[in-house]
């Protein structure tokens, strides 16, 4: 397939990507004609640690997560992507391997953004360096959210606030939510720091409290505004408990 043919192939693909959809045709099409599609099956390394990535990733469906291994061989999930999330896009930037691995937890479809086709394009159209650079505040902004609520909030008020941000994705009315869990129980608890039997019981705490109530991994939100509040003003000896809840972050 050459690169015309990918052009016209990819591009749909790439305006699915949020970060792309607004960018111009000419530069969008020349990025997409140096892309690849790529399927990955469950359970499938897509990006080892120490390694150096061809290119950046974008999730186009299913869930990746994104882990480091202790030197004893704990996993601690750093992230869990989901569909429209980009990833690697720091490595490339800086000719550096990848500090993380990523693994698909389930089947996903991803299109593969060569290295050098991305040099040229930021090279090229200035539009496309602020979009590279807005992928990557994106990424400074979510770790120091998540390095603020290890460090200071209770394992109750981390399992909220995860909560409310995927309800704030799929809010049906402005107030009202339906989460379905992206992922297995054990691999959410250990994105929280938390553990899976803390995760259970801080969920069902949540739902007696009447913040959520719980089908399985469905998630239902009767108010969003609700939530924010326990999260922004939990009673100060559950914030006393965030450490305590937490188990320690791999080094």
């Amino acid at each position: 397939m050459n690169d015309i043919d990918r052009a016209f192939n990819f591009l749909p693909h790439l305006r699915d990507i949020p970060a792309f959809a607004a960018l111009d045709d000419e530069p969008a099409g020349f990025i997409a004609g140096g892309s690849q599609l790529r399927v990955a099956t469950r359970g499938q390394m897509i990006c080892e640690k120490g390694s150096r990535p061809s290119g950046f990733q974008c999730l186009l469906e299913g869930r990746i997560k994104l882990a480091a291994l202790s030197p004893l061989g704990t996993e601690r999930v750093l992230d869990i992507l989901q569909p429209g999330r980009v990833f690697g896009v720091a490595a490339i930037l800086l000719d550096e391997p990848c500090p993380v691995f990523a693994e698909s937890i389930c089947d996903s479809r991803i299109l593969v953004v060569g290295r050098e086709r991305i040099h040229t394009a930021i090279a090229e159209w200035p539009e496309v360096a602020a979009v590279m650079l807005k992928l990557v505040a994106g990424d400074v902004h979510r770790l120091v959210h998540d390095l603020e609520a290890c460090c200071l909030m209770s394992a109750r008020q981390r399992l909220a606030d995860f909560l409310l941000k995927q309800g704030r994705c799929s809010a049906e009315t402005n107030d009202h939510a339906v989460v379905v869990l992206p992922a297995a129980k054990a691999l959410i608890a250990s994105n929280l720091n938390i553990s899976a039997e803390t995760f259970s019981r801080e969920l069902h705490e949540l739902a007696h409290r009447g913040l959520v109530e719980i089908e399985r991994r469905t998630i239902l939100i009767p108010s969003l505004d609700r939530l924010a509040t326990f999260v922004l003003e939990a009673p100060s000896g559950e914030r006393g408990q965030t450490q305590a809840n937490a188990f320690p972050v791999p080094s």
